[in-house]
């Protein structure tokens, strides 16, 4: 006798670690300036944030960096005219959740000279631990399942043939965002640092994973 069956793990993850989503930008008229002027505010943002909290370089990874020419609608040649160059650098930084360190890091980027938008997610560091233990539920509910069937059917469930299943689809990440934008004036400095202190929480990841299983009784 052959039963298929659809076992489902799910869980509730906290976040564990920070990952800060940067993006310098830098707008300029020559190309040599924008790339002059962008770098250093990269380069301002390692000396006065990552190396002086503790941070490596190269712990800030660069996932975009664009130099272009930027273009303006005509409406009366109905042409776009150059408008410029600008420099755009997406980089990412990881590290373990800290609310402290977080909103010291928000104060001290906003008050950089041309500092750069940024967003803050929480997820997690044991992804492939917490994958291990989900299909494991996930296995463990089909093996129930199976058994209950089996056993109606007045026969004994003598093993799992085939399983399938797709791998994660969702993200690792909490639905909490922090982002730059909440930075938006120097008297905003103190009181949104210290509300991130005080009451903010990132919300529990859920993650599931459904097995489709094909199990033999006999």
């Amino acid at each position: 006798m052959e039963i298929i069956v659809q076992g489902k793990g799910t869980k509730y993850v906290t976040p564990n670690e920070v990952t800060l989503n940067i993006n310098f930008i830098t707008k300029g008229y020559t190309y040599e300036e924008v790339l002059r002027e962008g770098t250093r505010n990269v380069q301002l943002f390692v000396d006065e944030i990552l190396i002086h909290n503790g941070f490596k370089k190269d712990e800030m990874k660069t996932r975009n960096f664009v130099i272009k020419e930027d273009t303006k609608y005509n409406k009366i040649t109905g042409q776009y005219d150059p408008d410029g160059y600008s420099f755009n650098q997406m980089a990412t930084l990881k590290f373990d959740y800290n609310k402290e360190l977080m909103a010291y890091m928000m104060v001290s980027i906003s008050k950089l000279n041309n500092a750069p938008m940024y967003q803050m997610n929480f997820g997690i560091k044991e992804e492939k631990e917490c994958r291990r233990n989900i299909l494991a539920i996930a296995y463990k509910d089909a093996l129930n399942q199976a058994e209950a069937i089996a056993e109606a059917s007045g026969k004994i469930l003598k093993y799992c043939q085939k399983v399938d299943f797709k791998p994660f689809t969702m993200e690792y990440v909490s639905q909490a965002r922090l982002g730059s934008d909440i930075m938006y004036a120097e008297k905003a400095y103190s009181g949104a640092a210290q509300a991130v202190v005080n009451t903010f929480t990132p919300e529990d990841i859920e993650l599931s994973e459904t097995l489709y299983c094909l199990w033999i009784a006999e």
